[in-house]
Parts: C-alpha cells; structure tokens; sequence
C-alpha cells in the first residue's frame, strides 16, 4: 500500500513516443536535413520563391519544389511561415543578430544567413 501523500502511479516524463507529433517531428529533423535541405532552408528564409531558388542553384523549379516538400514532411512546418519559425527555434537560421548560429555549409563554414555574431 502506498504511503500516505503518494500514489501508486507516479509521472514520469514521456517517451520518445508520448511526445506530440510536432515535437517528434521537430527532434528528428535536427538531424535528418541534409545539407541541400538546409541550404534550401536558408534561401527560404530570404524570400526566394522557388523558381528563384533553382535559378540560385542552378537545379530546376520542381527539384526545388520536392526539396521544400521534404523539408515540410520532415519539420513538421504546414508552410514557408511555420518553416522559418521551427528554423529559427532549431538554430538553422538567424535574423537581426537574433538566435544567431553558424552552419557549416556544404564545404565551407561561415555565417548563417542574417550574419551577426553567434
């Protein structure tokens, strides 16, 4: 029988599985983007559409269109907005001196796009 005061039943913190779906999804892409993916994060973040990404990239519109896709999926972001928001929370990107971060971008390491000191 349990001491007065106690449960039988006590909280515990939830499991990788008990977590919300965003939080799953959130803790998993840390570090399932690719490089290319982060990449495409971060030209979204400057307000290329897609067809200005390819040009950028020299890939074509749907080759971005399909990253942006697995981006969403793998974020758990519904949109551009929702993206940038869970980019920002993941230190993939930075504004104003604000949540700064360097990222080592393919082959090279500098600054994350929005500069600042990290």
């Amino acid at each position: 029988m349990p001491e007065r005061g106690t449960s039988e039943r006590t909280r515990q913190e939830p499991g990788p599985d008990e977590r919300s779906p965003a939080a799953q999804f959130s803790a998993s892409a840390r570090n399932d983007l690719s490089d290319r993916e982060v990449e495409i994060v971060e030209l979204v973040a400057t307000g290329l559409t897609n067809q200005e990404i390819a040009a950028q990239l020299m890939i074509s519109k749907r080759t971005v269109d399909n990253h942006v896709s697995n981006i969403f999926t793998k974020t758990g972001a519904k949109n551009r907005v929702a993206l940038l928001n869970w980019a920002m929370d993941n230190g993939k990107i930075c504004r104003d001196g604000f949540n700064c971060c360097v990222l080592p971008p393919a082959g090279s390491a500098g600054p994350a796009i929005g500069g600042g000191n990290p």
